[in-house]
């Protein structure tokens, strides 16, 4: 038997048992954690409310890299991806005029607007180490939500457990908006800024040890943390499985106008994590939100089949993920690997800086810092244009809107299926400022995808020609969502990953169908449900 937390949805009506507050997490014990939602669903006679387990995600934890060391006369970069080109100020090449555009068009807006703490970001990661010379110059104390820490600040603690990634958040949040640094070693010479935008306030929330978002229910405290504390940008370097409540908290922080940027997520070339997913993982895949890709410094894709050149067996192994074509529409690319990385790790040996960022975590952030300065330049533009808070989610189709139009689209001839709406060009995106009566709202987040709901007859299936009860509705709802955690979690369904929004063949189902019958890690309530499909034929 193991532990777990339950999640009550309130959406219908009020949780009136002992012990399950509405929307509260309740601990209840079980074989299988969606086996036990089902269970505690019957048992307390909740049929009118959805229920879901809070999983706890490990299969996305970084593989555990060697320590990379600066060498004595030269920094070490990731042998076989293209390094920094040779130019000027190369310490710092991806904010460049011929990349992201970010050191121009934070000029740009200071110019402009020559105030600090112009705009709130929240920065969602593992927290940060005090100290680092790039840390923002406007750095809130933040909160963590880690066990044992919850309500204190969101300080990155060294705990020594497998799989930890210490110092992940401090490196990302110094891309985002590290402050004016100086640095004089390695035969590199630099003094001036390491973020894309040092002059915004950040708000830093702790949710893990890892990249890895290992209590799916930290994500959502943090992004309702975030609304409350008025960040107007989300910038997180994570990814993962979704659950409802992701998708709740998504799409309400769209409703509030705030833009939230994560990464696609990363894949490897070998060893055991090459069976990772390779396709856009969540929250990222939402339309709502934008999906930070990769480009490396040559302008070819974060993906080793789309380099050009003999790539060297040493070196990292992680490449970005990408597609399907359909979810490509709110992504945008960003420059890594070989960026600057803040570390505290090595800062015994005076190394506090090292030059093998990388994953998508690197190129989160430049979106981010884009999306900040787009939103500070126009800020009394915009504030004409929203006229009360059903308008708030404008903000953010706009700033999606300025960035996708603004991107490279003329580098690179695939920018589609690799980059999604092209190359980040910030300086460029802040001469457009869309008409706001045209925009759109983006497509809803959701736990499922419409093969899924297919295949289950969630939307399509009617019983003896009359609606599915709400208990029919909501069951078969928690069956869609744990459905598309197991396309996670097992390779052999990835592939139903590769098309978004499709309905499958009858010869998928059955697969499908076969493949969650055989899996240990599915619930014995979904088993149950698709052999009696399968027993009165319904596939």
């Amino acid at each position: 038997m193991q532990n777990t937390t339950l999640i009550i949805d309130n959406q219908i009506l009020q949780v009136k048992t002992p012990g399950a507050k509405a929307n509260n997490e309740v601990a209840v014990d079980g074989d299988n954690p969606w086996d036990a939602a089902h269970t505690y669903r019957e048992k307390e006679k909740l049929s009118a409310l959805y229920i879901e387990p809070e999983i706890h995600q490990d299969l996305y934890d970084v593989e555990k890299q060697d320590q990379l060391k600066l060498k004595a006369s030269q920094p070490h970069y990731l042998n076989n991806w293209p390094n920094p080109p040779t130019i000027s100020d190369n310490f710092v090449w991806h904010l460049l005029e011929d990349y992201s555009e970010l050191k121009k068009a934070s000029e740009k807006v200071w110019n402009k607007i020559g105030k600090a703490k112009c705009i709130k970001i929240a920065h969602i990661d593992t927290g940060y180490q005090p100290n680092h010379p790039a840390l923002p110059e406007f750095l809130d104390s933040g909160i963590s939500f880690v066990k044992g820490e919850e309500g204190k600040a969101a300080i990155d603690v060294k705990k020594k457990t497998f799989g930890e990634q210490e110092g992940h958040g401090t490196a990302t949040m110094s891309i985002l908006a590290g402050k004016k640094v100086y640095f004089n070693e390695h035969g590199i010479n630099y003094e001036g800024q390491f973020g894309g935008i040092p002059f915004a306030e950040i708000i830093p929330i702790r949710i893990s040890d890892t990249v890895a978002l290992i209590r799916s229910q930290n994500f959502v405290k943090a992004i309702n943390y975030a609304i409350k504390e008025g960040c107007e940008v989300v910038s997180m370097s994570m990814a993962g499985a979704p659950t409802k409540e992701w998708a709740k908290v998504v799409n309400e922080a769209y409703k509030q106008g705030v833009t939230i940027v994560t990464a696609a997520g990363n894949s490897w070339n070998k060893g055991a994590k090459r069976l990772l997913p390779k396709r856009l993982l969540y929250p990222a895949r939402w339309q709502r939100v934008i999906a930070a890709t990769g480009v490396t410094s040559n302008h070819y894709p974060y993906i080793f089949k789309a380099q050009v050149g003999v790539k060297s067996e040493g070196g990292e192994s992680m490449q970005g993920n990408y597609g399907p074509k359909k979810v490509m529409k709110n992504a945008i690319a960003a420059y890594t690997p070989n960026t600057p990385w803040a570390t505290m790790n090595e800062a015994d040996d005076n190394i506090l800086y090292r030059f093998d960022g990388g994953g998508t975590s690197s190129a989160t952030p430049q979106v981010a810092a884009a999306a900040a300065l787009w939103l500070s330049f126009f800020r009394d533009e915009i504030n004409a244009q929203i006229l009360s808070k059903d308008d708030l989610w404008k903000k953010v189709e706009a700033v999606r809107e300025a960035l996708y139009t603004s991107a490279d689209k003329d580098t690179y001839p695939e920018w589609e299926k690799y980059y999604g709406q092209g190359i980040l060009k910030a300086e460029q995106a802040l001469s457009i400022f869309p008409n706001f009566n045209d925009l759109k709202p983006a497509k809803k987040a959701k736990a499922t995808l419409n093969g899924i709901a297919d295949f289950l007859g969630i939307m399509l299936r009617l019983k003896n020609d009359e609606a599915m009860s709400i208990d029919e509705e909501i069951k078969r709802e928690m069956f869609s969502t744990e459905i598309l955690q197991e396309l996670h979690n097992n390779p052999e369904l990835h592939h139903f990953l590769d098309a978004d929004d499709e309905f499958w063949t009858d010869d998928e189902k059955e697969q499908l169908m076969r493949s969650l019958l055989d899996s240990p890690s599915a619930s014995n309530t979904l088993k149950s449900f698709l052999n009696t499909m399968l027993n009165n034929n319904k596939l």
